[in-house]
Parts: structure tokens; sequence; C-alpha cells
């Protein structure tokens, strides 16, 4: 007879197709994440309860809710993934258990089914919500981040229940909306009491388990200048000015610069697993008012990122704040007009991170089912945020990332997976679960 191991790689590789399929049910819905939090994206909710009608089918008790945003952030202000506005009408969590038969370790499987907007259409060779197969690849908005990750890890429970493994251990499965703009969906499914001994996130790591992910703080950089004629003579800056802001705005981006050029050295900034030292990312410039005045305002949006060890002691990014605002006074000391009128930092986000220590028996456990699988088990680190700070800190879920897709192709137009990505991720996962659970 063949070994149990077998049996589950041959059910994956024999079922390739049913996994393409259930990740292009989910890209047609168009789980849009809105700018204003307090919109539902026309799929949300569709894409959840599609979820919730798999789950049941093999056994799963399911729990699908709307979060209260506002009740959540004052039980958690000040505290990782509370953020202020957030409503969550029409917007469901979802969560499931399958329960063990008894003494087993648990194991969590979770993601997030929200997805960015697909941008200019002409930038699509496909339509980005109705998913194209091609040449090997899975295209549409989603495939990669992260909904490629949810297909696998919902195919990988599906067919260890047709093949008859039992598990001692209960399987938990939570899919979250939020995550794009700041992860309040993950704090309301912790919030929800949902945990195990173990978890693994999803989100696209080219099947590298990846035990560590980035902190993020989205911030924004005003800069005051004074507005005026922009042909004709000005006068000093002391007085009536004009004043270019667009001029000023250079000289900070200037010091952002000095600041990576600092960071790439600094061990603090630097860690094994991760490719590139943590950065101030530059991500918008708005500035002037119109074509033939000098700029009056201009406004500079940064993406920092931070790494577990430089956590405050709320759990977020305040000391990593406060660096970035003591260094650009120190860049406002070296021009007069903005020694007199520096520029100032509003922040708009802060996203925790999290790190499991290479050594922790699931990581040990995970890495042995990945190797069978013939994927590598070394270790990576996730470069840009995900929501594994959530479980693992508040919710006490040492949780890890892995999933299948190149993480460059997310938020892209023609965003794509490969089919022998999602067939390997979900052979893993399965030989996880059953090696973990029992």
């Amino acid at each position: 007879m063949a070994s149990l191991e077998t049996r589950i790689s041959e059910a994956v590789e024999a079922n390739a197709d049913r996994i393409v399929s259930t990740l292009c049910q989910l890209v047609g819905f168009a789980s849009v994440v809105k700018s204003n939090p307090r919109e539902a994206g026309p799929g949300e909710r569709l894409c959840q309860e599609y979820l919730k009608e798999r789950l049941e089918k093999i056994g799963f008790t399911t729990d699908l809710w709307d979060p209260d945003g506002p009740a959540l952030y004052e039980k958690y202000k000040g505290r990782p993934g509370a953020n202020k506005g957030r409503t969550f009408e029409g917007r469901p969590n979802l969560g499931g258990t399958l329960k063990g038969n008894g003494g087993g370790k648990s194991l969590m499987l979770t993601g997030h089914i929200d997805v960015v907007p697909p941008g200019a259409l002409t930038h699509w060779a496909t339509d980005p919500f109705k998913a194209e197969v091609k040449d090997g690849f899975v295209y549409g908005r989603g495939t990669v981040d992260m909904k490629g990750g949810v297909a696998c890890m919902l195919m990988a429970i599906e067919l260890l229940k047709e093949i008859g493994v039992e598990l001692a251990g209960d399987v938990v499965f939570t899919t979250v909306v939020d995550e794009e703009i700041g992860g309040m969906g993950s704090l309301a499914m912790v919030d929800r009491g949902f945990r195990a001994d173990a978890g693994i996130m999803t989100e696209p790591a080219a099947n590298r388990i990846a035990p560590l992910c980035h902190g993020i703080l989205w911030g924004r950089i005003i800069v005051d200048g004074i507005g005026g004629h922009a042909e004709l003579t000005p006068a000093s800056w002391y007085s009536t000015g004009p004043v270019d802001a667009i001029q000023l705005c250079r000289q900070v981006m200037d010091g952002i610069d000095i600041l990576n050029r600092r960071w790439m050295f600094d061990p603090t900034k630097n860690h094994p697993l991760m490719d590139l030292p943590n950065q101030v990312i530059i991500t918008q410039v708005n500035a002037g008012e119109h074509p033939s005045s000098m700029a009056g305002r201009g406004e500079i949006i940064i993406d920092v990122q931070y790494l577990p060890h430089e956590k405050d002691e709320f759990g977020l990014g305040g000391k990593v704040k406060r660096e970035v605002e003591e260094h650009i006074a120190a860049v406002c000391q070296a021009d007069p007009y903005l020694k007199a009128h520096p520029a100032r930092v509003e922040w708009i986000l802060d996203a925790d991170c999290a790190e499991v220590p290479a050594e922790h028996p699931f990581v040990e456990a995970f890495q042995g089912a990945v190797e069978t699988a013939g994927l590598s088990p070394k270790l990576s680190g996730f470069g840009a945020h995900s929501d594994i700070g959530l479980p693992t800190g508040l919710g006490g879920t040492p949780t890890v990332n892995f999933g299948p897709g190149d993480p460059a192709q997310s938020h892209q137009p023609n965003e794509r997976v490969a089919i022998t990505d999602l067939v390997a991720c979900t052979k893993a996962i399965a030989l996880t679960v059953a090696r973990w659970c029992q």
C-alpha cells in the first residue's frame, strides 16, 4: 500500500484542474478594497459566502460576521490593527473549524480575500475579474495577492477529506477583509477567538517559508512654502515670498536619501532573512496650485519599514516614527526657511510585524513537509507587510507566511500565478496538516 505522503501527493497532482478552477471562481468575485473603508467592495460578501459553502460541505462549523469597527477600535485603541473609521457592513470575515478526533495539535490556515483595484484596464491584456488560463499560468486580479493561496489552503483540506485522512487536531480556516488597508479584519478575527497551536498565512512568498515580515508606517510630510507669481522676481523668503514648496520638497527628499544610505549599513535595520535593509520609500509627491504660481504647499507620502525587534512597548513602530521625525527636523536645520518653518510629519498608518523563531517546532515540522513536497526548506523574509503579527502577537498563534506566486506580481496589471506553484503549495499545506494535526 502506498504511504500516506504518496497518497496525498498523488491526490493533489491529479486534481490540479480543480485547484485552478477554484482560483478562477475566487477571482470572479470583485472583492476590491475601497479607499474609503466605510464602503464595501462589490464582491467581498459574495466571495466569503462562496468559501463558507465550500467549508460547510466538508464538515466545517462556520462563522460569517460583519465586525463592529468602532467597538474594536475602542477596545484596542493604540494597539496593532486598531484603525479609526473602519466599518464592516457588507465586508464580512469568515471563520471555520474542522474538529479533529482529539489529542492532536491544531493548525490555522488564514488569508485575506480583499484585493486592490485593477487600475487602468488598458494595462491589462485580460479582464482582471475573469480569470484566464494560458501558457501554464492563471491571470487575474488576486491570483497572487492572495486568492491563489486561499485556493490552495481550501483545496488542501478538501483533498485530505476526500482520501480519508483522519486528523487528531483541529483545522481552523479564516479569511478576512481589510488587509490591504491596514489589517483590522485580522484584528477582528483574533478578537473573535480564532486561534491554534500554529498558523500558515498563504501570502505570496514564492512557496518559501517566511517566518518574518516587515512592519510598515505610512506618513505624510507637509512642507509649507509661500505661494506667489512664478515668473516675477521674488521678494526675500523672510518677508512676502514666494518660497517654492517644490524646491523645499526636493531638499527634504534628498535628506530621505541620506537616511536610507545610513540604514543600509545599520545592523538594526537589517535582518539575515531579508534581501534589503529597511527603507523610507517615497510613494507620492503632491504640490502646486496653478501653472504660473509658485507652489505654496507640498506633501510627500512615505512608506517606512521596520523590523520586529524595533517595535515599541505597544507592539508598533513608535520608535521608528520618532527616528524619522528627528531626521526630518535635522534636515530642516540646514535651510534658513525650513529652520523657521520646519516640515512636519503626520502619521497615517502603523501596521505591525512579527517573527517566529527558526527553531520553533512548527517551523521545523513545516520545513520537513515542504521538502517532501519537492520545495526548498530554506527560510526567507517576507519583504512586504503581512498580517502575521496579529495572530502571532495578540492571538498566540505563531504564524508564518507561505504561499504561491512571485510576490513582485502583487498589485501589478496582468497579475499571474503559475499552475505548478499552486499545485506545489497545495501539496505542501496538505502534507503539513497531515503531519502536524496528529
